[in-house]
C-alpha cells in the first residue's frame, strides 16, 4: 500500500542551556547556550515516522517557507516557546491538488495544523475521493471542513470546540490520556493507555497517525491498527523533543496458549517458557471450572480456575491469564487477535483451534509429564 501525507510542516527547534543565576533586569535565568538542535514536525512528523516504520510514503510538497516553533530547554526544564508563523497560500495549494493525480495511493493522510495548506480541506477532500483512496484526518478545525473523509482524530479540545462530537463517520477520540476510544465501520473499540512517565508530549498526536495508518499497511485489523497507534504515541512521550518511531516500538508480538493448567509439571513449564520466547506478550487461557468438568469430568479440576490463574500468573513471564467458558478458546483468540498460538507436541497444526486465525507453533512433548498422568499414579499409589 502506498501513503501519501499532505499538510502544514512545521519546523521544531531546540534551545538547550543552563542557568545559574537570575536576571536583575526580571526575575527570570539566564539561559547559557550550550546546543541548538532542528527537527521537522507537523506533517513532516507524520511522513518521517512512516517512512522509519518501513511504509511506501511520500510527502506532498506545498512548495512553502514553513512554521518555526522555537522551544528554550534549560537543565532539562522547558522554559518557554516562541512560535513564527508562516502561513501557507491555501488557494495556490488547491489549484495545485486539484491538478494532482492520487489515483497511485491507497490513503492520504491530510495534517493539519491551520498553517494555511488545508485551508480548502473540504474542495481538496472532494478531489481526493475521486481516487477512491482511504482520507485519514488530523485536524484543526469545524469537523464540516472535513466532509468526506474516510476518518478524522481529533484530540480532547478538539473535539467539542470544533463540533466532532456531531461527527457521523469513523472517528477516534482519546479519554483524557486513560483510553483511546474509536467508531471504525460502525463498530466501537476502547484500548487502555499505558501509565509511563511522561518526558515530552510534542509530536504524539502525530505518532499516533503514523502508528495507525502503518498498521493499516499491513492489513491488521481495525483494533490491532489502534493498539500499535497508542503504542506508538506511548513510546514518543517518553523522549524529550520529537520522536521518531523504530519498528520495534509499535509491532509487539503476541503470543496465546491454552489449556486446564490443573497441576503444573515441567512439561507446562517448559512450553510456556518457550512461548514467551516468541513474542513480547504471552497470554495464557484456561478453561473455566465448569468447562474442565464437562471435558474431564466431575472429579476434575484438582485445582479452581482462581488458583490455577494465580499459579500461572506467579511464574513472572505469563503476562495475563483469562477464564474461558466455552469447551474451547475460539471465542477468546478470536477476541484476543493473538500473532502466535502455541500447543503442544500431541497437537498437529490443523487440529489446533484457530489455526486459521494466527500462526500455529507445536512445542514437543516433555515424555513423561501430563498432569491426567500424574493423577492416575496418585490415585495407583494410594489403591
Amino acid at each position: 500500500m502506498k501513503v501519501l501525507v499532505i499538510g502544514d510542516i512545521i519546523k521544531d527547534k531546540y534551545i538547550y542551556g543552563t542557568s545559574k543565576r537570575i536576571s536583575p533586569e526580571a526575575p527570570v535565568p539566564v539561559v547559557t547556550f550550550t546546543q541548538e538542535k532542528t527537527t521537522m514536525g507537523g506533517a513532516a512528523l507524520v511522513y518521517d515516522n512512516l517512512k522509519s516504520l518501513g511504509v511506501d510514503v511520500e510527502m506532498y510538497d506545498t512548495l512553502e517557507d514553513h512554521s518555526i516553533k522555537t522551544r528554550i530547554i534549560c537543565d532539562g526544564h522547558y522554559i518557554t516557546r516562541i512560535d513564527e508563523d508562516k502561513n501557507a497560500d491555501g488557494d495556490a495549494v488547491l489549484q495545485r491538488i486539484k491538478q494532482a493525480d492520487f489515483s497511485a495511493y491507497n490513503i492520504v493522510v491530510l495534517s493539519d495544523y491551520n498553517k494555511g495548506t488545508l485551508d480548502n480541506s473540504k474542495k481538496i477532500i472532494k478531489h481526493i475521493n475521486k481516487f477512491d483512496c482511504k482520507i485519514i484526518v488530523d485536524p484543526k478545525r469545524f469537523a464540516d471542513d472535513y466532509e468526506g473523509a474516510w476518518l478524522v482524530k481529533p484530540n480532547n479540545s478538539e473535539f467539542y470546540k470544533f463540533n466532532f462530537n456531531e461527527w457521523k463517520g469513523n472517528i477516534i477520540t482519546t479519554d483524557a490520556g486513560h483510553s483511546v476510544n474509536a467508531t471504525i465501520e460502525d463498530k466501537e473499540y476502547t484500548v487502555p493507555v499505558e501509565t509511563v512517565e511522561v518526558s515530552d508530549v510534542t509530536g504524539a498526536g502525530d505518532c499516533f497517525i503514523a502508528g495507525f495508518v502503518y498498521g493499516l499497511t499491513k492489513g491488521y485489523t481495525h483494533k490491532k491498527c489502534l493498539e500499535v497507534a497508542v503504542k506508538g504515541s506511548t513510546e514518543s512521550v517518553k523522549h524529550a523533543g520529537t520522536y521518531i518511531l523504530k519498528r520495534e516500538d509499535v509491532e509487539h508480538t503476541v503470543v496465546f496458549t491454552n489449556g486446564v493448567f490443573d497441576i503444573l509439571h515441567i512439561g507446562h513449564l517448559k512450553l510456556l517458557r518457550h512461548a514467551k520466547t516468541l513474542g513480547n506478550r504471552l497470554i495464557v487461557g484456561i478453561n473455566s471450572d465448569s468447562s474442565v468438568k464437562r471435558l474431564k469430568g466431575n472429579l476434575r479440576p484438582i485445582n479452581g480456575e482462581d488458583t490455577r490463574k494465580e499459579s500461572l500468573l506467579e511464574l513472572g513471564f505469563v503476562d495475563d491469564v483469562i477464564v474461558f467458558e466455552e469447551d474451547t478458546p475460539l471465542e477468546a483468540i478470536t477476541k484476543l487477535e493473538p500473532d502466535i498460538i502455541v500447543k503442544g507436541g500431541d497437537y498437529t497444526v490443523k487440529t489446533v483451534v484457530g489455526n486459521e486465525l494466527a500462526e500455529v507453533v507445536i512445542f514437543p512433548t516433555v515424555e513423561g509429564h501430563s498432569t491426567t498422568r500424574i493423577i492416575d499414579e496418585n490415585i495407583d499409589n494410594r489403591s
